[in-house]
């Protein structure tokens, strides 16, 4: 599916505050107002206020130091989305008996240029130590990306991996003839990728 073009009168608020939400979300600790702002080029005025209202509505919270980190809200909102999708309830009837296998197994999601995965299992991990574990990774170099950005026009692909372009189209046209990715790695394993689901 591809990502709708930016409208004529984009909401510059709704946006900003939503790199707030995502760059707390992202973070594995607690964060201060200006070190938030430093990452994401504000001042720290403005990101106060933003970090202010997400915290009104529970999507982030003060700890005692008074830093910020994620608030209840980000998980409900986890929960909420994948209940209502049904992927979760799907993926876990069938990944954990893949990772059986001796394999990593994954499932991804391609979001702007990275890959983030909502599980990610190495051989010897549990069902819990699997969910949510890895961190966002480059589309580029990922069969989930491949096949994910295979769905994609051309022309997106062009706007958002330009520097990777010559290399990546090759694979995104073989994706596209085979109906799954393969990426050969130096150390002599193979990474494949299929699409689930509709859109991918």
């Amino acid at each position: 599916m591809m990502p709708s073009p930016l409208p004529a009168q984009p909401n510059q608020s709704l946006m900003e505050g939503m790199e707030v939400l995502l760059a707390l979300a992202r973070r594995g600790e607690s964060a201060g107002v200006r070190e938030l702002a430093r990452e994401l080029g504000m001042t720290p005025t403005r990101l106060q206020r933003y970090i202010a209202t997400l915290a009104h509505l529970g999507f982030a919270r003060q700890n005692a130091d008074r830093r910020y980190e994620s608030g209840p809200g980000i998980h409900a909102l986890s929960a909420i989305t994948l209940s209502a999708s049904g992927l979760a309830q799907r993926a876990l009837t069938i990944l954990p008996e893949l990772a059986d296998l001796g394999v990593i197994v994954a499932l991804g999601v391609l979001w702007r240029k990275s890959v983030s995965y909502l599980y990610f299992s190495q051989p010897g991990t549990t069902l819990s130590q699997s969910l949510g574990r890895a961190s966002d990774y480059p589309a580029w170099d990922s069969v989930i990306g491949h096949v994910l950005m295979a769905q994609q026009s051309d022309a997106w692909i062009a706007q958002n991996f330009a520097p990777q372009l010559s290399q990546l189209m090759p694979c995104i046209r073989t994706v596209r003839h085979c109906g799954f990715a393969r990426i050969p790695r130096e150390n002599g394993e193979v990474s494949l990728g299929i699409p689930v689901g509709s859109p991918a």
